[in-house]
């Protein structure tokens, strides 16, 4: 009923209007559209600038000096501190950061650093910002004379890796300016160096990414010895091996020294831990080292010869110091002392 009552009505008023001396239109008001929330605008972070990746590589191409450029590895990430590995054709330098909201802090560097040796829980030696937060322009800091600013959250960069737009973070002492220029998600992707006279020096990203995706990971040609099959002689090769972030030199030795090849080691073996000094290593394995090398004095002498060169090339020293939980070494055939020194053959 309600249909037909409000249909009659309609007709009724149409017949009504069409009587009148002037024609008249029923409309309906447009209704007006809602308004949209406003977007919030995307807070970035330091992270974005700086990310910690695991098997994240940058790779540089320089320009006005010979170790102008290199290469920077991702190493070691522990918490919210990352190791990276620098490396520019003089040196290879280590240097751990800490993260938070803050900023980007350089905390520690070890100069010539070859060996993958984690540093992260080094206690701090510095306290330099590399990035520090709010990510605005007009923030400012130091590090020791340089007064550092951010001066563009939008810089157009265009360097061999692409085209980026970048946040720019300005350093300037008495005597030199440091240009740095990072993108979203990328990391630093220039970096220009300008002395007073207008001499300068830059290093322009080239490539980087996921090393392992990639089959772009760090590697090192190592020399490996072993016993021969005969049990008279001491054998040598060469074998280059790669790492993700998270792998030590020393537990990768141990890992590769075990393999059926080698048998150097045997499968429950454990490095417990190790030091490098300029001159020695010392290594510290577990209580089994000695039950699984006991296999008459000769395959002994030349799996103890095997530890000492294998470990002591790679990691560049003169010596070894072979350690059982912490003690010397002593078995049937061969005693050392706490802080002996066993030499490596050159």
């Amino acid at each position: 009923m309600k249909k037909f009552f409000v249909l009659g009505s309609l007709i009724f008023l149409l017949l009504l209007g069409a009587g009148g001396c002037a024609k008249k239109e029923l409309t309906e008001p447009t209704p007006s559209p809602s308004p949209k929330p406003a977007e919030k605008p995307v807070q970035l972070t330091v992270t974005d600038y700086f990310p910690v990746k695991a098997n994240w590589y940058w790779e540089y191409e320089g320009e006005g000096n010979e170790f102008a450029g290199g290469r920077v590895d991702t190493e070691f990430i522990e918490g919210n501190r990352v190791q990276l590995l620098q490396q520019n054709g003089g040196t290879d330098v280590a240097e751990v950061f800490e993260v938070s909201e803050n900023g980007v802090k350089l905390i520690y560097a070890k100069e010539e650093s070859y060996w993958r040796i984690n540093h992260l829980d080094e206690a701090p030696s510095m306290e330099q910002y590399y990035l520090k937060a709010p990510l605005k322009v007009g923030t400012t800091w130091k590090t020791g004379d340089i007064t550092w600013s951010i001066e563009s959250l939008s810089e157009k960069v265009k360097v061999p890796a692409g085209e980026f737009t970048c946040l720019k973070v300005v350093g300037k002492s008495k005597d030199n300016t440091i240009e740095r220029y990072f993108a979203n998600g990328v990391g630093l992707v220039k970096q220009r160096f300008i002395a007073t006279g207008g001499a300068t020096i830059e290093d322009n990203l080239k490539k980087y990414g996921d090393g392992e995706k990639d089959g772009n990971l760090p590697a090192k040609t190592l020399t490996l010895y072993y016993p021969s099959a005969n049990v008279d002689k001491l054998l040598s090769e060469e074998r280059t091996v790669r790492f993700k972030t998270g792998e030590e030199l020393a537990d990768k030795l141990t890992s590769i020294l075990k393999e059926e090849k080698y048998k150097v080691l045997g499968k429950d073996v454990k490095l417990l831990n190790y030091v490098r000094t300029d001159q020695n290593l010392r290594l510290n394995f577990s209580r089994e080292l000695i039950s699984e090398l006991n296999a008459g004095s000769a395959f002994e002498g030349l799996k103890i010869d095997s530890i000492v060169n294998t470990f002591g090339r790679a990691f560049g020293t003169e010596g070894v110091i072979i350690n059982v939980e912490g003690k010397g070494y002593e078995s049937g055939h061969f005693a050392f002392g706490k802080d002996e020194i066993l030499k490596v053959k050159q």
